[in-house]
């Protein structure tokens, strides 16, 4: 092995080997614990691109398996990534796939794996302490966020780069609020984006299940593999 590659192997190394800042642990215990999986049901109100009042259903689950439903007056929209493939259906049927590094849908599955920490202590992902804020790093991507948190140690905020391709893309914050107890966690039950500095949508939480043992890659496959709340 060259000098340079030496130097390279030892510096990734010790990024995936890096201990994770005492920050990420209490405001995961401040929380509540662990949060593998969560389904929501969701009203949004949408400012840009579509604008309206939506119906939205969202699955999350570690390390960052995601799917977006979007109600339609006709057959739902559903678009699904099990961390390696990115699936769109309209109803039942399968439209398009997509298995390429850069599928927009990866960033907002990875935005969303960002505000919910528990991926943070994953090997690879560099996450340092910047003055009570987290700053996290995919060195891969060179992707990079900030998390910032509330007088209680909850996520409040967090900013990061993010793809809605075909419409939009560009710098994402989400701050989050309306905190409520929600299967023995405490989680925002309301979140505002702004995209660039300009309103997008304000989401608001009906309907929020937490599911303790987590989801397998098969489960975001397809729609008709995709838990709900009970």
């Amino acid at each position: 092995m060259s000098r340079g590659g030496f130097v390279l192997a030892i510096a990734v190394g010790a990024i995936a080997c890096a201990p994770r800042p005492p920050l990420l642990d209490r405001a995961i215990a401040a929380r509540g614990g662990p949060l593998p999986a969560l389904v929501r049901e969701l009203r949004v109100e949408v400012r840009e691109a579509f604008p309206g009042t939506w119906g939205w259903q969202t699955v999350f689950a570690l390390p960052d398996r995601y799917a977006w439903t979007i109600e339609t007056a006709d057959r739902p929209n559903h678009y699904l990534f099990d961390g390696t493939v990115v699936r769109a259906f309209l109803g039942d049927a399968l439209v398009a796939e997509d298995a390429s590094p850069d599928a927009p849908l990866r960033s907002q599955a990875r935005f969303v794996a960002v505000a919910s920490l528990d991926a943070l202590r994953l090997p690879g992902v560099s996450v340092a302490d910047a003055g009570g804020r987290l700053e996290v790093v995919f060195p891969r991507r060179g992707d990079r966020y900030t998390v910032a948190f509330d007088g209680r140690l909850l996520v409040a905020r967090v900013e990061g780069p993010v793809d809605f391709s075909p419409f939009a893309r560009g710098t994402l914050v989400a701050r989050y609020d309306d905190v409520r107890r929600t299967g023995g966690l405490l989680l925002a039950h309301r979140t505002r984006y702004a995209l660039d500095g300009a309103p997008l949508a304000d989401e608001q939480t009906l309907v929020a299940c937490v599911l303790r043992t987590g989801l397998p890659a098969a489960a975001f496959a397809s729609p008709g593999a995709l838990p709900g709340c009970p």
